[in-house]
Parts: structure tokens; sequence; C-alpha cells
């Protein structure tokens, strides 16, 4: 499949993927509807579209498709990239930070796959970036990585009873101390060029889970440097908040 006039809709295009991504579509020939909170950041191109939405918000969401089938004719392939990031907030019982980490991971985009596979009868291709710490349970990562399972198990069952009508290809990133968005934005490209259910950002990714798979006590390591990382990081922050940094001369 050419690129050359596919029309692409594409969630949180300012953030370090997105800029890494839109680049490599507009140079392509993609025509592209980008939905963002901050709209300003995405650089203007003649095949381009921007608007302003919050990626949390189920009507914003609808707002986006319903615009850009009106800007675009139709939607060819939408890429779910828009996500809260959480680490070490387990402990803390913020309701407001809660709600809105499983708005933006979990509610939105489901409530858009839905509303995408009702407007749209037959062809449509979503690409979903999902991450590789939804598979094990990870310290420091607890939120965060609940909410990728929880979308994850409605995509994976969404996309059996959907049948063949619409191409879902799920993109993994690598846990983050690895990841790289120049490689993702490859490979959602990839994904995008030749429709597959699954595509890890990194080869060492499918090599790391079936060692997990072979030597289970291997997860039990994994576990452990995770922890300790996650306390080094909590001494960290006691520190920092104990003897905070002077600017004075």
């Amino acid at each position: 499949m050419k690129l050359a006039s596919k029309k692409i809709v594409l969630t949180s295009g300012s953030s370090p993927l997105g800029k890494e991504l839109l680049p490599i579509l507009l140079a392509e020939g993609a025509l592209i509807v980008v939905g963002d909170t901050t709209p300003e950041e995405v650089p203007n191109h003649v095949n381009l579209q921007k608007y302003k939405i919050d990626p949390s918000k189920p009507d914003q969401m609808e707002r986006l498709i319903e615009s850009a089938i009106e800007t675009l004719d139709k939607i060819d392939v939408f890429i779910i990239n828009a996500e809260e990031f959480s680490y070490a907030e387990d402990e803390k019982e913020n309701w407001a930070e809660l709600k809105y980490l499983y708005q933006t991971n979990v509610l939105a985009p489901i409530f858009a796959i839905q509303k995408l596979t009702n407007l749209i009868s037959v062809g449509l291709h979503i690409i979903a970036v999902s991450s590789d710490l939804g598979k094990y349970p990870t310290p420091g990562f607890g939120l965060y990585g609940s909410s990728k399972r929880a979308f994850d198990y409605f995509w994976d069952s969404y996309r059996k009873q959907s049948g063949k009508r619409f191409h879902f290809s799920r993109v993994v990133a690598d846990v983050p101390r690895n990841s790289n968005p120049t490689r993702l934005a490859k490979r959602i490209l990839k994904a995008i060029l030749s429709p597959k259910q699954n595509r890890f950002e990194s080869f060492r990714q499918g090599f790391r889970n079936d060692l997990m798979k072979i030597l289970p006590f291997s997860y039990f390591f994994r576990t452990l440097a995770y922890g300790f990382r996650l306390k080094e990081e909590k001494k960290k922050r006691i520190s920092q908040v104990t003897h905070p940094t002077s600017n004075e001369v």
C-alpha cells in the first residue's frame, strides 16, 4: 500500500513520537489530520490539518473523527497515539489524576474505536501504540501498566469480534528507558504499509518475552531490578525535598 494520498488521522502529533512520525508520513504524500492539545507545536504543512482537542474526552475524540471525515472525505488509517504516562504514582490516592489516566489511556481510545467502526463500514485500518509494560506486572508502573493492559484486553476482544472488515495493528513500544521515538515511528510506518496484528518496536522485545516464558525465573530478576529502581527513585525524591538545591551565591 502506497502512502501517497492516503488519508490518515493521528492523535497527539506534538508528542516525541508524533514529531518523528509526521515528517515521514508527509514526505510520502499522505493527507493528515492531527488532533492535539497543543496543535500550535505541530509544524504547518499543505497536506496537514490540525484540531485542538483533549484526547481524554470522548466527545472531543468524536469531534476529531467527524471533522477528519469532513476534511478528508474518508479515513484510511487512524493512529491512536495519545496517552498519559505515570511512574511511581501507585501509592497516591489522587482521584482526579487516576480518572484522567484512565480516560486518556482506556475510555477515550475505546470510544474512538467504537465510533470509527460504526461510521465506517469497511476498509478502515486502526493502529494503536501499546506498551510492553502492560504484559508483566512491574514495580513503579502499576497504574500506567494497568491502564494499558485494560485497553489491550478490549483491543484483542474487539478485533476478533469485528472479523475481517477492518485492519487492527498494534505497535508495542519498548520499556521507557529503551524506547526510541525514531525507531517506533519507523515501526508504525511499516505497520501502515504492511498491516500486521502485532509489531514490536525492537527485536529484543520478542526475545526478552520468549526468554521469560522459557526461563520463568528471569521474571523474578526483572521484578527485583524494577523494585530496586523504584526504591532508588523514591530516595532521590525524598532527598530533593529534604535538601532542595539552593540558587544562592
